[in-house]
């Protein structure tokens, strides 16, 4: 699991196509702790969505992914080539969670955008490339725990 004095590093921060990606990204930076709970190696995609028809059609606005490098995180633009998991986002969704003052807030409000989504609010969905099981294993069952996206996996 990642430690204490996490650091973060956006890497090809020019290749990202969008300004909200862009925010996004630098929030995600001055908040590596959103992803302690995650193990070294844990890489994931972020896909940014205008609407939902662009989400049924599969044609993000932008995307980027995550690596959790045992030190924090590194951000990279573009799909990841084995990623763990692809976090789907509505841009409301995303200005919203820019706003939120620590790792707490930013995972709770995460939680009720997948559990109450709303097209005009905002939302999200998450779609695994990996057993349910390994992804607890990585560390993902205790953030979607925090987050209230899933249950108590423990029992």
């Amino acid at each position: 699991m990642l430690k204490e004095n996490l650091t973060s590093h956006i890497v090809d921060k020019k290749d990202f196509k969008t300004e909200i990606v862009k925010k996004y990204t630098f929030f995600l930076s001055q908040y590596p702790e959103i992803f302690s709970d995650l193990v070294k190696g844990s890489i994931f995609d972020f896909a940014i969505y205008n609407s939902l028809e662009s989400y049924d059609n599969k044609s993000p606005i932008d995307s980027f992914n995550v690596l959790c490098n045992g030190n924090g995180i590194e951000i990279k633009p573009g799909n990841a080539n084995d990623a763990d998991l692809e976090l789907a986002l509505s841009v409301d969704a995303v200005e919203k969670l820019i706003k939120t003052k620590d790792k707490e807030e930013y995972v709770q409000l995460l939680g009720s955008f997948f559990n109450e989504p709303d097209e005009t609010n905002g939302w999200i969905d998450i779609m695994l490339f990996r057993r349910t099981q390994i992804l607890i294993d990585m560390g993902y069952g205790a953030f979607a725990q925090t987050a209230g996206i899933l249950g108590d996996y423990n029992t």
